[in-house]
């Protein structure tokens, strides 16, 4: 502090000075010291100094130069200005006389954070000219404590998250390097920021040769506001297998290049969950499955001249919802439901099942509301598909004519339309009590007849070609 300071600096040089010099700084690491040796330098104070409040409300000065100034006299000021937020210039005792000003510095534009100190030797009042200088001084200083808060609330976040944050830049080579990552690089990736920002290879190398493609065209396919989603496999250097998901958004680069900002997350325990869930469910299906088929097994020997019924109308509805390009997932919900189509039976009397000859009006009219039965024992039953309403509808014809509700049209599913049709074929084709079977061409006569009135013409068609061109027949 032994060298000449100028006693009077030009105002302009000192502000730009001080905001290329504050520019500089970007932690909180000797933060006090470097301010204080702005004030002394710069705007030629003989003596800086900083205070604070601690959490109970004492002032106290955390830094102050030159070293061996004495602050009690400051004190009672400076605590004046934490109160009342408006700065103060007095002349005190620092030991020898100085003419002080003391400043208000904001938190985050709250409150008064802190209080700046600047004194010159002297019992002559600063300048307005001064004063208005050192106003000017603080609302920098406010600027960098701002941005320095910031900047170490975003670090300690990136950095406790378990979600690698990171900037992906395009480099010369036409490849992608980390010009940031975060400390959630360990959680997600089991590596150093620092070893991915040196080689970027870390993480596109752990891909099969099919993803890292898919991913580096997927980066390589960059546009301004752009987004990317994808989940990753990824070998880690121990070896194992982890599931990622990169989440991005295209921006441009600090080099005016092209850059990706996003997290990757590591959801292997999402995977592993998931698939422990579809597995479950998968033997819960089984599960569910086995004891409809038991149901339907003990519906069938109540009546011997049907047995097997429902499974060849399974059989049937299952290769005409294929026939017409169903999903997957949804012909199996037409097989389920055709294997137990007939469940309502259950509450026939056996006799009236394996009656020899035309039922009497009444019995018969007993035998019509098997589908309602059928709807009322599977109603409560949580299916994935619409199991109890099919059972419902597959005695239903498209022009209202059906039972037990005459729907028409659009009103019956397309998976009932199915089982009816199949249903009706099986019917007519083979054996029953009442009748010899009468075989496969006259139950294709009678749906063809009625395409379109009884039948879905769709599903008519295709049950037609199933029999007549691919050579189907009943096992």
């Amino acid at each position: 502090m032994n060298a000449a300071r100028p006693q009077s600096p030009d105002p302009v040089d000192a502000v730009i000075r001080s905001a290329q010099y504050l520019a500089g700084i970007v932690s909180y690491d000797g933060l006090w010291p470097q301010l204080a040796r702005l004030v002394c330098r710069f705007f030629g104070a003989d003596l800086a100094a900083f205070a604070a409040r601690d959490a109970a409300g004492a002032v106290s000065f955390i830094h102050w130069e030159p070293a061996d100034a004495r602050l009690a006299a400051a004190l009672p000021v400076a605590t004046a200005v934490f109160e009342s937020g408006f700065l103060a210039s007095e002349t005190l005792a620092l030991p020898a006389p100085h003419a002080a000003v003391l400043l208000p510095l904001g938190r985050e534009r709250q409150r008064t954070g802190y209080v700046m100190l600047a004194a010159h030797r002297g019992e002559t009042p600063l300048a307005r000219e001064r004063l208005d200088l050192y106003l000017a001084l603080a609302g920098l200083i406010e600027s960098t404590l701002d941005r320095i808060a910031s900047q170490h609330r975003f670090v300690s976040m990136a950095d406790n998250v378990p979600e690698l944050l990171f900037q992906l830049a395009a480099d010369a080579a036409g490849g992608w390097r980390f010009a940031y990552a975060s400390g959630g690089a360990g959680a997600a990736l089991g590596l150093a920021p620092a070893a991915l920002v040196a080689d970027a290879g870390l993480l596109f190398d752990g891909l099969d040769e099919a993803e890292r493609r898919a991913l580096t065209a997927a980066l390589g396919a960059w546009a301004g506001g752009e987004r990317l989603r994808r989940a990753l496999r990824w070998r880690a250097a121990d070896g194992g297998w982890r599931h990622l998901l990169i989440n991005a958004m295209a921006v441009t680069g600090e080099e005016g290049g092209p850059a990706w900002d996003g997290a990757l997350q590591d959801i292997s325990e999402q995977v592993r969950l998931q698939e422990e869930s579809r597995r479950n469910l998968e033997r819960l299906n089984k599960s569910m499955e086995d004891a409809i088929q038991a149901v339907a097994a003990t519906i069938e020997q109540r009546d011997p001249y049907t047995a097997g019924h429902q499974r060849r109308v399974a059989e049937l509805a299952t290769r005409l919802a294929t026939a017409l390009a169903l999903p997957e997932d949804t012909i199996h919900g037409i097989r389920l439901t055709a294997s137990i189509h007939d469940i309502g039976k259950i509450h026939v009397p056996a006799e009236l099942l394996s009656y020899p000859g035309k039922l009497p009006e009444v019995e018969f009219a007993l035998i019509q509301q098997h589908p309602r039965v059928g709807y009322e024992i599977l109603r409560n039953v949580d299916f994935p598909w619409p199991v109890a309403e099919m059972v419902y509808q597959h005695h239903e014809h498209l022009d209202g004519s059906g039972y037990p509700r005459g729907l028409a049209g659009e009103q019956i599913l397309l998976g009932a339309r199915i089982i009816t049709v199949a249903d009706v074929v099986e019917a007519i084709a083979l054996h029953r009590p009442y009748r010899a079977g009468l075989g496969i061409e006259a139950a294709l006569a009678e749906i063809e007849a009625h395409s379109g009135t009884h039948y879905d013409p769709a599903v008519v068609d295709a049950c037609v070609r199933l029999f007549r061109a691919e050579g189907f027949g009943f096992a």
